[in-house]
């Protein structure tokens, strides 16, 4: 298919803003695979993504794509498939990855052979990415459906208070690790990837981590409280808190991945005389072709099926702009009440340190990257997450502060709407 008429099938969708994400080309070339139907069939899913647009550093999202896609995930899950099927099989993709990128990395093989084996190891957690987004849809309709038969009462709260994770992730470990005796050097090694979120900038520093642990020793551990759910729900419920596990687990792989294979890619830098951060902006595909081609940082990356392409500028017109005047915020809230403060705005986890004790944090998401610094706010607002996530900040926040303190509030504009 022609790079024009890609854009046109594409176009033909209706299209809204949906998360904003720091992303070059590298890490978006790898969607070119990973959300085709020979990568998910890897991962036990016989579907494929319909269509993506991503430009001015933002995704995208039409309903009547994931709607396409809800309804090749119907089939997997008639057929007997699962969500917790899906999350073992990324846990294991993890395990494996790990022990074979770090083969690679001492593989007697040419530094461009090193990067095409990385490639198939990297395209295959989008495979994860994307069919945990769809199932994401699916269920949030039948919890929407479900609930209000059996409880009545806020639904949201209801969501974000049943369906916090039992299992740990990444950040977890990160703070268990600071509150005991392991060194920070030690610490860095196994979590300082975390701050990496596009992968290739640097990890938390050893100040960092040390000012972290300063902070855990004299906070006490959160304490989250667990609801009363009807046992009508109970299964749903369940599938929703793997979900909310899956979600950070097949993001996180994908950065600790990256940040593995750096070796490799520091390699690849080597034989182009390309600065190593400079690699967010050139297609994996490029690379491995010898024939490596600088992206702009604000590049547009849209697909069709299997079909896809780069664009130097944006193809989709007047969405942002068309809101600029507006000058009131509505959305989900994940933990009522009310938090006055000075907004700061904060687009990566390298700006999280001039939130200052008692500001109001505006940022894309509540990536683990940010959380180290989070704390200090008294409130969050941000432009997606899911519920569960925030309302579980939201308990930690208020656990590690004084009684006399107000609460973090955490308002989710997800699904938000502008007007005046």
């Amino acid at each position: 298919m022609k790079k024009n008429e890609l854009k046109k099938k594409v176009l033909r969708f209706r299209w809204e803003w949906w998360a904003e994400r720091p992303f070059g080309a590298f890490i978006l070339s790898l969607f070119k695979e990973g959300q085709t139907r020979s990568y998910m069939q890897k991962i036990g899913v016989d579907a494929q993504w319909p269509a993506m647009l991503f430009q001015n550093g933002c995704w995208y999202k039409s309903e009547e794509v994931w709607d396409l896609f809800e309804n090749q995930l119907t089939g997997y899950l008639s057929d007997g498939g699962s969500v917790f099927q899906i999350t073992r099989g990324c846990e294991l993709y993890g395990e494996h990855s790990k022990k074979q990128i770090q083969k690679l990395i001492k593989a007697d093989m040419t530094p461009r052979k090193k990067l095409q084996e990385l490639h198939n190891v990297l395209a295959l957690d989008i495979a994860f990415v994307w069919v945990t987004h769809g199932l994401e849809h699916l269920y949030k309709k039948r919890l929407y459906n479900e609930i209000p038969k059996y409880f009545s009462g806020d639904v949201e709260k209801f969501i974000g208070d049943a369906s916090i994770p039992a299992k740990k992730n990444a950040h977890y470990y990160l703070e268990k690790s600071l509150r005991s005796k392991q060194s920070l050097k030690s610490v860095q090694r196994r979590f300082g990837w975390i701050k990496a979120r596009d992968g290739f900038s640097d990890p938390y520093t050893i100040q960092e981590l040390a000012a972290e642990r300063k902070r855990l020793i004299v906070a006490d551990p959160a304490h989250i409280r667990r609801i009363k759910v009807p046992e009508e729900l109970k299964p749903l419920v369940d599938i929703t808190k793997e979900l909310v596990y899956l979600r950070t687990l097949r993001t996180d792989l994908l950065y600790e991945l990256l940040f593995i294979s750096r070796p490799i890619l520091k390699e690849i830098a080597n034989v182009y005389g390309i600065p190593f951060k400079e690699l967010r902006d050139y297609s994996i595909h490029d690379l491995i072709s010898a024939k490596p081609r600088k992206y702009p940082k604000q590049v547009t990356a849209i697909s069709f099926g299997k079909n896809f392409f780069f664009f130097d500028a944006p193809i989709l017109k007047g969405d942002i702009e068309s809101i600029k005047d507006l000058n009131q915020l509505s959305g989900t809230i994940a933990n009522r009440g009310i938090a006055i403060g000075k907004a700061k705005i904060v687009k990566t986890a390298y700006e999280i340190s001039k939130v200052n004790r008692g500001d109001i944090l505006l940022a894309p998401t509540t990536a683990p990257s940010y959380i180290i610094g989070m704390k200090k706010a008294a409130a969050f607002v941000t432009d997606e997450g899911g519920l569960p996530l925030m309302q579980r900040l939201s308990l930690e926040k208020r656990g590690n502060r004084a009684s006399s303190e107000p609460s973090t509030q955490h308002i989710s504009l997800r699904t938000a709407t502008l007007s005046k």
